[in-house]
This record gives C-alpha cells, structure tokens and sequence, in this order.
C-alpha cells in the first residue's frame, strides 16, 4: 500500500512540473516575443510556410539556458506531420524583445534568423541535436 501511495504521489509531481512548462505558443501570446519573432521571420529570405503558421508546427517545452551570464529561453519546433523533413530551434533574450532561429529542412541549407552569434548558433544546434 506504501508504494502504491508513492507512485501516486510521484506522478502527481511529474504532473504539476508538467503543468508548469512553457511552450513557443504560450511565449508568443506575450506581443513582445510576437513582435521579435515576427522581426526574425522577416530577417531573411526563404523562411519555409510551416515554420511562419502555428498551426503547421509542434513545440516542445523550452528550455532556460544560460549564455555569458545571460538567460536565454530556446524552443525546438518541428513541422507537422513531417517532422524529419523540418525542424526549427528559436531563442528568446529574457525580456523576449529579441529572438534568433535555426531552421533546418531535408535538402536544404542550414538558414539562420536575425543573426545569431557563433555562441548562439552552437546553443541552437545543440537544442536540435537533443
């Protein structure tokens, strides 16, 4: 009976973490992150349909990570129904007003958004690579 109520106890805390991650879409109802995310889309050519319609893409919870002192928030984003043929990581400043992209697709050129730094962009392979 003790380790009935145990598990049970363990999975109500696995829940309650669960239920406290942060996903892209919930950063993207803040206008700031909306507005820098907007702002890196733009920043340059070729940035694949999937990637810039939420409904076209999966989020898994992002990830605090520290660079230079400074926290960083980093989300891997993979298209729909496809998701070995595109995926994405993006990176937010604390604050959300900035955000930096790694957009990988099957075939094509690594592209990057809103030019990120070397540190960065080993940070956003990294978070692809998991």
């Amino acid at each position: 009976m003790l380790r009935l109520i145990l598990v049970f106890a363990l999975a109500g805390m696995a829940g309650i973490a669960n239920a406290q991650d942060i996903y892209f879409y919930d950063l993207l109802k803040d206008p700031v992150y909306a507005r820098s995310w907007k702002a890196a889309l733009d920043s340059a050519k070729g940035v694949p349909a999937w990637l810039r319609d939420e409904n076209r893409y999966v989020a898994s919870p992002a990830k605090t990570v520290p660079i230079d002192a400074k926290t960083y928030s980093v989300s891997v984003l993979a298209k729909q129904h496809a998701t070995n043929d595109g995926q994405a990581a993006v990176m937010f400043n604390a604050d959300g007003t900035k955000a930096w992209a790694e957009i990988q697709e099957e075939g094509k050129p690594t592209l990057y958004l809103a030019k990120p730094s070397e540190v960065q962009k080993t940070v956003l392979d990294n978070a692809l690579a998991e």
